[in-house]
């Protein structure tokens, strides 16, 4: 079985891109989903997502820094733990370009494979 690839867009062969359940793939996809939706923003499901676009405009750094990679962690465990084993988390604020990097590395439960996801995030 196969699903529709998240961001949706064209494959190759010029078809909607699709994944298999819980490739390597669809589960980064699946992070960026997480790690990229605000608290709130999905209807039924008010404390799915993370608060990185909240912190953009905090001009956050320090200890809310670490916060939001706790938050972060605890959102991924949610959502994606029975996928996923995170190895390491961190967040970095950048002042001066306005902008958030979150660095995962994880390990995919199905196949014991360790990979390395980056989200960056500026202000428009």
């Amino acid at each position: 079985m196969t699903r529709l690839a998240f961001p949706f867009g064209p494959s190759a062969e010029g078809r909607a891109a699709t994944h298999m359940p819980c490739s390597a793939a669809h589960v980064r996809d699946m992070l960026r989903h997480v790690i990229l939706t605000m608290p709130g923003e999905r209807v039924m499901r008010p404390a799915f997502g993370s608060p990185v676009r909240q912190m953009l405009f905090s001009g956050g750094g320090g200890i809310a820094t670490e916060a939001l990679a706790a938050a972060l962690e605890a959102g991924l465990q949610q959502e994606l733990g029975h996928l996923i084993v995170i190895e390491r988390l961190s967040a970095t604020f950048d002042g001066d370009a306005a902008r958030l990097d979150v660095d995962l590395a994880y390990r995919l439960r199905a196949t014991g494979a360790s990979d390395t996801l980056t989200v960056s995030k500026a202000l428009p």
